[in-house]
């Protein structure tokens, strides 16, 4: 049944990419400072998505990178901490009375 509901959404998502394709298919022009090229309205907003896409993973790779480190320091400091709460519960208590 998941498998259902996810190729029903591709799908959807594949007719509304299509959709979009048709509506903007006239051509722009993109100037840079080695030249001009001409490309379909679709293709351009396409390409600037992904890569907006690919340039926000890029910067937050570092975020998360550096929290996965910090969460596994945390970690290992637990597990030292209730190794030595361990070690110090089978202490034998010493009475001086």
């Amino acid at each position: 049944m998941a498998r259902f509901i996810s190729a029903i959404i591709i799908l959807s998502i594949l007719l509304l990419v299509l959709l979009f394709t048709l509506l903007n298919a006239e051509s722009v022009s993109i100037d840079y400072y080695f030249g001009r090229v001409e490309q379909p309205l679709a293709l351009v907003l396409v390409v600037t998505l992904v890569a907006g896409a690919i340039i926000g993973l890029c910067s937050s790779i570092f975020v998360i990178l550096s929290s996965r480190r910090e969460v596994s320091q945390l970690r290992k400091s637990i597990k030292q901490t209730e190794q030595e709460v361990m070690n110090l519960r089978t202490i034998p208590i010493k009475d001086k009375h």
